[in-house]
């Protein structure tokens, strides 16, 4: 396709992340054109990236947080995923955890949640995405996976989800094949959509306005665009265009960039097991490969128990960790940590001296760091981190190993002053840097704190040791985070305009031809799982309905409302 001043598609599908890929893919074989805008290129690109450049004001992220968590390349933020167990370690994944249903319900103690579709709404596109992205259908029952060897633990409320993993070069590699083989798909890469032209009146899109990585510019006139540049990117998009200033035709409640959550994911606390044969029931939980897919196990309570107890959603998993983990010294050389980042720390000579009090648990603490890198992550023990597994493998030691930690990722309730907004520095393609402005509630991190004394009670009435909590949200060992990897909400769904963004088929309010997809239109964080295969998922329904337009079956709001 030409890269005139004036380029025509049917559809025009912004971003070749998971959401604008999926919905490009499914596109495939249809009669209209699809062409598909990404910032980056195949390859990374320096200057792509840093476009990504932005400001996360939040006293529990650094300030690169937001920037640090994105990729401007084709694929998206597939290609910074981590996830790998023996005996691959080049080939990486994504946990591809579905909600729960209690993630898609109201609750009454909790302003702002529920979705407007549920998971029996979204069941049938789990199952699509799933085997599109990974070949297998969705399964989280232990029963599928258990062996002789590995066994889901009997915790009382405290249960277990078996979480699935997919491969990222089904976006970074596969996708790309499919699109340049396609005969109605077009790709063009470093291409930064800048602004959406809404004409006159601002309830149409009428075309994009594209910048080429060497300035000059373009547009792409389309019947249909599909916004998909990124959890954040969305917002930035919608933001930098006339019709959705406050007030305008598309954000007329003043809704775009706000409600934004993420996942925290940070150390609830440190197990000491009761005895050594303890390592030897937890191999369920470790990343391992069953009949080829490869799995662990998640410790969740059950649904009621969180209903019963009005609980935030949190998953955790467990990894073995040497001696020094979780001790004095390792307290003290983490609340000094901040010394790196050019932040103040309080007492730091006298948090020096209890490093330093007992020279070998401080040496023992320096092993416990991950200082390992993807090439030797296998040949090290010290190298076994939340995202790299094979601790478990019968040829692999596990006396030296006398603690459990407890990596959790836990929900956020969404809350309108968590705010994406455009700040006075400008990229350099002339486009105003995003501003994001999060803070974590008092209550959240109250109903957090409920969950550990819950997590520990489970722990040690079931046998497993001694459960000794971590988490803090003052002092010099509250958590700091340098990435902000989930990002969600800043275009959330909600049926009423004044209250979101997109309505159920993801269709801007009051814009008749500006759909968007990706994780910024979650109403909420949906629990602790990744957002990955729900976003597929959605953008799976997406296309549906894009296709069912263009084709001319679907043709106004009502029937839309009727079909689905």
């Amino acid at each position: 396709m030409s890269s005139s001043p004036e380029v025509h598609t049917d559809v025009c599908v912004i971003g070749a992340g998971p959401a604008g890929l999926t919905v490009a893919r499914e596109l495939i074989g249809s009669s209209f054109e699809v062409l598909v805008l990404e910032s980056g290129k195949y390859e990374p690109d320096e200057a792509a990236q840093e476009l990504a450049g932005s400001h996360l004001e939040s006293p529990f992220y650094e300030p690169h947080a937001m920037a640090g968590a994105r990729r401007r390349q084709f694929g998206g933020t597939a290609n910074d995923w981590v996830h790998v167990t023996w005996p691959g370690k080049t080939r990486v994944y994504a946990r591809t955890l579905t909600g729960e249903p209690v993630d898609f319900e109201p609750r009454t103690w909790q302003e702002g949640s529920g979705w407007p579709i549920g998971l029996n709404e979204l069941g049938p596109y789990y199952d699509r995405a799933h085997r599109t992205w990974a070949g297998t259908r969705v399964d989280d029952d232990p029963q599928t996976y258990v062996t002789d060897s590995t066994q889901p633990l009997t915790l009382g409320r405290l249960g277990t989800r078996m979480a699935q993993y997919a491969p990222a070069d089904s976006f970074t590699l596969r996708a790309r094949d499919q699109l340049a083989a396609a005969d109605n798909v077009s790709v063009m890469v470093g291409c930064t959509v800048a602004a959406l032209d809404g004409g006159v009146d601002g309830t149409r899109i009428r075309r994009a306005e594209v910048v080429r990585a060497d300035g000059t510019t373009f547009y792409v006139n389309a019947e249909m665009f599909v916004l998909a540049g990124g959890g954040v990117e969305n917002s930035q998009v919608l933001l930098s265009s006339l019709p959705f200033r406050p007030g305008g035709p598309g954000n007329r409640h003043d809704n775009v960039g706000c409600w934004v959550t993420d996942h925290p994911e940070l150390r609830l606390g440190a197990i000491q097991p009761s005895s050594p044969e303890v390592l030897n029931r937890l191999g369920l939980y470790d990343l391992h490969y069953v009949d080829g897919q490869m799995v662990n196990g998640v410790l969740t309570f059950d649904q009621e128990f969180k209903r019963q107890e009005e609980l935030l959603n949190i998953g955790a998993v467990v990894i073995p960790r040497r001696p020094g983990f979780n001790s004095t010294a390792e307290r003290a050389l983490r609340s000094l940590k901040p010394l790196l980042h050019g932040r103040p720390v309080s007492q730091p000579l006298q948090k020096a001296r209890t490093l330093l009090s007992n020279p070998s648990e401080a040496a023992a603490v320096l092993r416990t760091f991950d200082r390992s890198t993807p090439a030797n992550w296998h040949e090290s023990p010290d190298a076994y981190q939340w995202f790299r597994g094979g601790w478990a493998r019968p040829e692999v030691d596990r006396s030296q190993y006398s603690t459990l930690h407890v990596h959790i990722a836990a929900e956020q309730s969404p809350d309108r002053e968590n705010r994406l907004s455009l700040g006075a520095q400008r990229d350099a393609l002339g486009r105003r840097r995003l501003h994001l402005n999060l803070r974590w509630s008092e209550s959240d991190q109250r109903n957090l704190l409920r969950s550990m004394a819950h997590f520990g009670v489970a722990i040690e009435k079931g046998g497993l040791g001694r459960f000794d909590p971590w988490m803090r949200f003052d002092g010099p060992l509250k958590p700091r985070f340098g990435g902000m990897h989930h990002p969600m909400g800043g275009t959330r769904m909600h049926e009423d305009p004044q209250f979101g963004v997109v309505d159920t088929n993801s269709k801007v309010h009051g814009i008749d031809n500006l759909y968007v997809a990706g994780s910024s239109v979650f109403p909420t964080s949906l629990g602790y799982v990744n957002p990955t295969l729900t976003i597929v998922a959605l953008s799976t329904r997406l296309a549906d309905h894009v296709r069912g337009r263009m084709s001319g079956t679907l043709t106004d709001e009502r029937t839309v409302r009727q079909l689905n």
